[in-house]
């Protein structure tokens, strides 16, 4: 299992949550020598951890804002992967000259219908995608996906048991809303 914890990641709150982060990972299946795209990365926890999952494998992330890139840059030399190739573009216009990828994942732009096309037409037959929303613009985004692509759609909630006066209680992270399709 992906087991980075989310305090291992220099990040500004934008962050994909370690037991997320796990079934991302596991949705989006990697195996050795395969190309992911983060796409709309932050702090690039979701490639990072796909470039510690085995042998030769490889990821691009692309991330819009500087300081997420930056950050992106320094998490994966500080995390033992800084094979990582970090894009500071606007996608989709961030993907012209990119090898076509085995597997994408949309962390952010879901609401963007041509970015979301781009990410499928540049997928390889056969590799998967994967998109997280936490907002109700997103989730309905990913609805509208699935009607067109087929795939999965999940609802992953997460709680932690935290301090409420002298006893513990569960305090919900917010509910994620993920499509899972192979094309």
């Amino acid at each position: 299992m992906p087991g980075l914890a989310d305090d291992a990641f220099e990040h500004d709150g934008q962050l994909t949550k370690q037991a997320v982060r796990a079934a991302t990972l596991a949705a989006l299946a990697p195996l050795p020598a395969e190309l992911l795209w983060d796409v709309g990365a932050g702090s690039g926890s979701i490639a990072i951890e796909w470039l510690r999952a085995g042998r030769r494998m490889r990821a691009i992330a692309i991330e819009r804002e500087p300081t997420r890139a930056a950050a992106c840059r320094r998490n994966a030399a500080r995390l033992g992967v800084p094979e990582l190739i970090v894009i500071e573009g606007e996608a989709p216009a961030a993907f012209a000259g990119l090898r076509a990828p085995d597997a994408v994942f949309i962390g952010a732009g879901l609401t963007r219908a041509e970015l979301v096309d781009a990410c499928w037409r540049a997928l390889k037959p056969g590799g998967r995608l994967v998109a997280n929303a936490v907002t109700v613009e997103g989730e309905a985004a990913l609805i509208a996906l699935r009607a067109r692509l087929g795939g999965t759609l999940s609802r992953l909630s997460v709680a932690h048991a935290e301090p409420l006066g002298g006893y513990l209680t569960w305090r919900p992270a917010l509910p994620v809303t993920q499509l899972a399709v192979r094309k």
